[in-house]
């Protein structure tokens, strides 16, 4: 869709407090853009940046689309330049959204553990059908915690550890080294900040990168020739063409496709993305919860599209 007009409206969505970032915040700020082209059809696409993860800022994506100029055609140019990558991102869902919007496939998802949740939440989950589990994990930790959700779950049940980039070489190295001799734990997720010199060291076996991919329209270096797994938050990573042709060369079942606390138009756009890339493994998508303003999906072990969304009334809301 290159001609038309577009508008933006900013909106709150709130986030469970145990998933919050440090379990500190409760809600967090997004941008629903609709555009028209000049057809008369109508897209959506949703602005969902992350605090602390390397994009840009809200207001820096809010800079962008008033550049420019309610211009449908000048925002798609903005969005593929590279330098606002959840813009950039969002205007993708924008040239997709017919496909997005029909999505009605359902796909596995893993069970989000926060950082102060141990093997009673863990237990919950797997009583509730998740064959996988994600627990964040806190800088000097240890183990105790990751066993005891071991120990509390089914031999079946998988576990998937997040760093968020927080963890010093050393502790690192005997994270991943406990991780690699223990066959439930799928992978530990961006061990070490993005740019790490550590990665060289630490090896690519049963690590996965995350913000590595997210470096303001570029990668960090320890991404370039990756071998491990990856995990893709498309609402975060930029124009989904040049997302794709990035991938290429990583075999579907080392992809793992992530929500990052979006509203139903970033979800279900999420959602069909793992579904065009033909991602394999249980998604990242348990960040469903504590929203029924601006959530549409039902969370579970399995997360289906909505094809039946009322998306004008959506829209109608952040009004």
């Amino acid at each position: 869709m290159p001609a038309g007009s577009f508008q933006y409206r900013k909106i709150h969505r709130r986030v469970p407090a145990p998933r919050a970032a440090g379990g500190k915040m409760g809600s967090v700020e997004r941008q629903h853009i609709r555009a028209v082209d000049d057809g008369g059809q109508v897209a959506y696409g949703e602005v969902a940046p992350w605090p602390g993860f390397p994009t840009e800022s809200l207001a820096e994506a809010e800079a962008g689309l008033n550049s420019a100029g309610a211009d449908l055609a000048t925002l798609l140019e903005i969005g593929r330049a590279g330098t606002l990558p959840c813009l950039g991102a969002a205007c993708s869902m924008l040239g997709r959204w017919r496909e997005i919007a029909r999505y009605a496939g359902a796909l596995p998802c893993a069970g989000l553990l926060g950082e102060s949740e141990g093997e009673r939440r863990a237990a919950e989950l797997a009583g509730a059908g998740y064959g996988c589990l994600k627990a964040k994990v806190r800088d000097g930790e240890g183990l105790p915690r990751l066993r005891a959700i071991l120990a509390a779950t089914p031999r079946e049940t998988s576990l998937r550890l997040d760093a968020n980039g927080r963890l010093g070489l050393a502790e690192a190295r005997d994270l991943v080294d406990w991780a690699r001799a223990e066959p439930r734990v799928e992978f530990v997720e961006q061990p070490l900040a993005p740019g790490d010199a550590g990665y060289a060291a630490l090896g690519s076996s049963k690590v996965a990168l995350d913000e590595s991919f997210l470096c303001r329209g570029r990668r960090a270096p320890e991404a370039e020739g990756w071998r491990g797994f990856v995990e893709v938050k498309p609402a975060m990573a930029g124009d989904w063409d040049e997302l794709r042709a990035g991938l290429a060369d990583i075999p579907p079942e080392r992809l793992v496709v992530s929500s990052s606390f979006e509203t139903a138009v970033g979800f279900q756009a999420a959602l069909a993305f793992a579904a065009e890339i033909g991602a394999r493994r249980a998604g990242g998508f348990g960040t469903l919860g504590g929203d029924a303003t601006w959530e549409r999906h039902a969370p579970g072990p399995r997360v289906g599209g909505r094809p039946d969304i009322d998306w004008e009334g959506l829209w109608a809301r952040a009004a």
